[in-house]
This record gives C-alpha cells, sequence and structure tokens, in this order.
C-alpha cells in the first residue's frame, strides 16, 4: 500500500528545512542539495513539492511573511485598533530566538532580493500584505477614536515596516542591543504606538 503523503504538511517541513539552510549558510549558501539534506529527503522530492532553487527562494520567502504575519496580527483574535498594532510590532520585532531567527532569514532574503527580481517582486507583494493588515488596525483606532485625527496613517505603516526592518537588520549585522534587546525593543515599540495617541 503507498504511503499517504499530506503535501501541505511536507511542504511546511521542507520551508523551514530551507529557512535552517539561509540561517546556517545564508542565500549563497542555499543549494537544492543542501535543502535535501537537511530535510532528509531526495532531489526529486525536493522538486516535487517545491520546484528548483528560484522556486524555493520565493516560496520560502514567502511562507516566511506569511508566518510572521500569523504572529504579528493573530488572525481572527480579538485585539483591535491601538491594541492590535502594538501587538503586531511585538510580534514582529526580534524579541526572542524565534523572532529573531525569523528575521534573521528576512534579513537575508532582503539582501538576496537585490539581484534577484522574482524575489524582490515576491517581498513586494508581501509588503502590500503587511500594508492592508496595518491600514485596517489604523481604521479601527480610528474608529475607536483611538488615534489623533492628524496621525497620517500611510505615514505610520511606512515607520512600522522601517522599525521593524531596520531592527531586524541592526539586531543581526551590528548585534545592536544585545543586552537588554528585549527590553529596548518593547520601550520602541511603547513610544510608537503611544505617539499616535
Amino acid at each position: 500500500m503507498p504511503k499517504l503523503v499530506d503535501h501541505a504538511q511536507r511542504r511546511a517541513e521542507l520551508l523551514a528545512a530551507t529557512w535552517r539552510v539561509v540561517r546556517a549558510r545564508g542565500v549563497d549558501g542555499l543549494t537544492t542539495r543542501a535543502i535535501a539534506d537537511e530535510a532528509g529527503c531526495s532531489l526529486s522530492a525536493l522538486a516535487h513539492f517545491l520546484g528548483g532553487r528560484d522556486d524555493i527562494l520565493v516560496a520560502a520567502q514567502t511562507a516566511m511573511y506569511d508566518r510572521i504575519v500569523a504572529r504579528a496580527f493573530r488572525l481572527g483574535g480579538a485585539l483591535r485598533g491601538l491594541a492590535a498594532l502594538r501587538a503586531a510590532l511585538e510580534a514582529a520585532l526580534p524579541f526572542d530566538e524565534e523572532r529573531a531567527a525569523d528575521a534573521h532569514v528576512n534579513v537575508a532574503f532582503a539582501g538576496a532580493a537585490l539581484s534577484h527580481p522574482r524575489l524582490a517582486a515576491s517581498r513586494r507583494a508581501s509588503h502590500l500584505g503587511i500594508r492592508a493588515h496595518l491600514g485596517v488596525c489604523l481604521r479601527e483606532a480610528r474608529e475607536l477614536d483611538e488615534m489623533a485625527s492628524i496621525v497620517d496613517a500611510e505615514a505610520v505603516i511606512d515607520d512600522f515596516i522601517i522599525l521593524v526592518e531596520g531592527s531586524a537588520l541592526l539586531s543581526l549585522v551590528d548585534g545592536w542591543a544585545e543586552e537588554g534587546r528585549a527590553d529596548r525593543l518593547a520601550r520602541i515599540a511603547t513610544s510608537f504606538v503611544d505617539r499616535l495617541r
């Protein structure tokens, strides 16, 4: 009897293996052989689930953003307005090992996107999705009368993305705020949201 394979689960496992290879070797060291070895599968199985290297890069980047978005916006959760925005900011900033690992992969893909048009296009599409979620938080904040009327929502969204991407880069590349990083990031998150009131 042939073994039944849960395609979504196997694909998720292969994407997680891809992220581990990126953290260990960078995007330059990301080969299909390295991913297959990390995942304990054959090259043909990897190709069946994810395609070639370029397809894998785009799929892994998209899945990483989806993971961050699901955590940041706690999809289906009860938070609204500025509380949801604050939770999203804390979830996206590199507070702990899990979030720092995700940031590491994100920074690696950002660098690779400079010379990889498909990856760059995928990142732009992911940012549009994030912007839509942030827009919902800010619309709710206005409806709840939590936000000052002079606040420019588009500028806030830009600042949110710059803060998250910049803190990831500084934290990982420069070792920024390694000691007491979580406390510093919590203060930044509080200040970011408080200035909108």
